[in-house]
């Protein structure tokens, strides 16, 4: 369902002059920020944050040239999201663990399925999967989770390379939820489960299942808060990474290492970062364990991920520069060049039978309500009944983006049938979107907020744009509207986008939705595309002119990749 462009193609010298052509009037067009935001400054070095987006509970190892990283994604599918870099700085979306959470796979019964798939008015929101664990051993790929509503563990495996499908999903026998656990391979061979404050499970070289007879115990005190269980070894010591609450003063986070000789202990400790909302740190696996990835709580847009430095004082890993315990603004990258590498955004929705990397669905997907083949070219989301948006199937998020983005559609709203409402969302539990409602076959543009307020006007042409502009610094989304894609109109109140982490864990998204509170199930909504900004770029018609001009002629080369490819 969700997969990469690859092509692989022989090109002649007509091919080549025509890319040229392509290239060059590119660079004709007007400089304006089409791409998310960037943490590489492109002179050796980098700012913090890496990724100014919601790509939290990182797990980060080494394989050959390539870092992994595995992220939580709590209630979104496809799930556990993988990303991939050659310096820690520019990443892109590689895999995910999973597709979905359903009946059928190890250890999910219907009863938590209808959750994962909005039945009964169930959902997972803020649970799921929760701070996971990448490994690679032997030839293998292990990401673990656990999920607090189905009380269980799980792990899912993959032989190399990394790449998108191919994942066996299997509980782990025996276990229970074991939270925040890492799973580590020992140099005897033996491997484990650190979960909890603190606790050691042995598994079985599978790992997927209990060691009978194993070691099974509770090695040290690490308190009620202990989150983000990180372990590994070097120099002969076992280190384990925690981020609990910092004692006396003020709600904050801090993260201490725990080492000792032995596994079992006994253990002593450290305080290795003191940095208000920068925690739940990972010492990147890469047989040298001088470089940290932790995430900031940063309010609406999530949980953004950061890199910093360690360094060894006296056998201790001590986070930042000279092991001053703080997150640097700015520093040298770990690798030089690689180039400018982020997650996808836009999407023209010309691929058949799957959307793009970038995509996640907010809980398991009805795919007998999706295609992008009945109308090429476009997204048709079909209708289901539901109460309300947080329960309607099929809606299609990606993440918003810091500090500032904005993100448009075009729609199509001939075949929204009475009761039906269809549109472009901010997504979260205190949710606002601008869409096309029709009321008993009055169509009607409504913006809306879930605090309550409610703006609508006469919709005056079914082929409509609509547009969320977010900011992430005032915590504030606007909605806008237009019916030639050039000049926009702001429609209805702003949106407050209150986040509250322990509400749902992620930040807010733009999210593709339809639904019908009515009895009508036949009608449908198409979108053309979807087309981001890392400016909010308002009423102007500017930005978006340039826009659609770069990406028309991305739409343009790409249509012609997929032609040539076709005669080679």
């Amino acid at each position: 369902m969700v997969k990469s462009r690859l092509y692989k193609r022989k090109v002649s010298f007509n091919k080549v002059m025509f890319m040229s052509i392509i290239i060059c009037t590119l660079l004709t067009l007007p400089t304006f920020k089409a791409k998310a935001y960037t943490s590489d400054l492109g002179n050796g070095t980098y700012q913090n944050p890496v990724m100014y987006a919601d790509y939290p509970d990182n797990s980060v190892i080494k394989v050959g040239t390539t870092y992994y990283m595995l992220c939580s994604s709590i209630n979104y599918v496809p799930g556990l999201p993988v990303l991939k870099s050659e310096d820690l700085v520019n990443w892109e979306t590689c895999s995910y663990a999973y597709d979905r959470i359903d009946v059928g796979m190890s250890g999910i019964d219907k009863a938590h399925a209808d959750a994962y798939n909005l039945v009964g008015g169930k959902n997972v929101y803020s649970h799921g999967s929760w701070a996971p664990s990448l490994k690679y051993h032997d030839g293998k790929f292990y990401a673990t989770f656990s999920s607090l509503d189905l009380g269980k563990t799980f792990v899912c495996t993959k032989s190399a390379p990394m790449s998108f499908g191919g994942w066996d999903f299997t509980e782990i026998k025996g276990l229970g939820y074991a939270h925040d656990a890492d799973l580590f391979f020992d140099t005897d061979g033996r491997v484990y489960l650190i979960n909890g404050g603190c606790n050691v499970t042995e598994l079985n070289s599978d790992c997927k299942s209990v060691k009978a007879g194993g070691i099974n115990k509770k090695i040290f005190d690490g308190g009620s808060s202990h989150d983000g269980n990180r372990i590994f070894k070097k120099n002969g010591y076992y280190y384990i990474l925690s981020t609990p609450v910092k004692e006396n003063g003020p709600y904050q986070r801090i993260e201490k290492a725990w080492r000792s000789k032995s596994l079992t202990g006994p253990y002593e400790q450290k305080v290795i970062l003191d940095d208000g909302g920068n925690h739940q740190v990972c010492i990147v696996e890469d047989g040298s364990y001088n470089w940290a990835i932790l995430f900031e709580d940063k309010g609406a847009v999530g949980r953004i991920p950061k890199l910093a430095p360690v360094t060894w004082v006296n056998n201790w890993p001590m986070i930042g520069v000279n092991g001053n315990g703080k997150v640097p603004a700015t520093y040298k990258k770990p690798v030089a060049g690689n180039g400018i590498k982020s997650p996808d955004t836009n999407d023209d929705f010309n691929a058949q039978g799957y959307v793009l990397s970038q995509w996640q669905w907010n809980h398991n997907p009805d795919n007998s309500k999706w295609t992008s083949s009945e109308r090429p070219g476009w997204l048709r989301l079909k209708t289901s009944k539901t109460t309300d948006l947080l329960q309607a199937r099929n809606t299609l998020t990606q993440r918003i983006q810091g500090p500032t983005s904005s993100g448009w559609v075009k729609m199509d709203a001939t075949n929204i049938k009475s009761g039906q409402i269809a549109g472009l969302s901010a997504f979260h539990s205190k949710y606002g979107y601008i869409g096309v409602r029709n009321d008993n076959g009055t169509k009607k543009l409504v913006q809306y907020n879930v605090t309550g307020s409610e703006t609508s006007i006469n919709l005056t042409n079914n082929m409509v744009y609509l547009k969320v502009d977010a900011d992430c610094n005032t915590q504030i989304a606007k909605f806008y509207y237009s019916y030639n894609g050039n000049s926009w109109t702001q429609l209805g109140s702003p949106l407050k986008m209150d986040f509250f982490y322990k509400l749902w864990f992620v930040g807010y998204r733009f999210a593709l939705f339809n639904y019908t509170t009515g009895y009508d199930t036949s009608g449908y909504a198409d979108f053309d595309y979807f087309k981001f900004s890392s400016t909010a770029t308002g009423t102007g018609g500017g930005n978006i002119k340039n826009n659609l001009a770069v990406n028309n002629m991305e739409n343009a080369l790409f249509n012609f990749k997929e032609n040539t490819s076709k005669t080679n």
